[in-house]
């Protein structure tokens, strides 16, 4: 009996006792493993954005946790349309911490938010080039219409007509080659028939 209850001591005092594993501190959320907070910068990832959750949106919403020096929006340089990622720098490094862990895995409009930390080897010198500006769309398709109705001279049309007949050739000579006895008018009879000048001799 007195074996048992020595026994039951030891294995309370173990439950009681905190082990060194206990003892140290967490590491921190999205933090990507180690480290400690003194490693993390003042600069947030957010992946998964929702479409027309941007520069705007952004700011308003994560000024609940603190003052924000700069918010950027990956974009496409082609098109200009965002990559659904974007970077927040806070003017504290703690509040950045505690807005990564308390963002990390959020649902919002059906996307899960991919949220962390960004430590200070990870900040790029140009990460927040062309931030806090009002980023406006470039109208390509209205530009490159307008480009291609706009009137055009008597020599670019002449060169463009040629090019269309080369093709046209090119064309004819492939069907040929192929053993294919086929013909067609071809661009050549689409085309107005040429004035012809008549010379009257006296």
């Amino acid at each position: 009996m007195a074996g048992e209850a020595s026994k039951k001591r030891k294995q309370r005092r173990q439950v009681e006792e905190p082990s060194s594993d206990d003892d140290a501190a967490p590491g921190p959320s999205g933090g990507g493993g180690g480290g400690g907070p003194e490693d993390l910068s003042n600069v947030v990832y957010i992946g998964h954005l929702p479409h027309g959750f941007y520069e705007r949106e952004l700011l308003g919403f994560f000024s609940q946790f603190g003052r924000l020096t700069r918010v950027r929006v990956s974009r496409s340089k082609k098109t200009g349309r965002a990559k659904h990622y974007a970077f927040l720098e806070f003017a504290v490094p703690e509040v950045a911490r505690i807005a990564a862990e308390a963002m990390e895995g959020h649902f919002m409009f059906a996307q899960r938010l991919s949220v962390r930390c960004l430590k200070r080897r990870e900040v790029h010198p140009e990460l927040f080039k062309g931030a806090n500006r009002k980023f406006k769309q470039v109208p390509w398709r209205k530009i490159e219409a307008e480009r291609h109705n706009r009137d055009r001279t008597p020599q670019e049309h002449a060169a463009r007509v040629a090019k269309l007949l080369r093709r046209d050739r090119k064309r004819r000579e492939r069907i040929r080659a192929a053993g294919i006895d086929y013909e067609y008018d071809g661009l050549e009879a689409a085309l107005p028939a040429k004035a012809t000048r008549i010379k009257f001799v006296d």
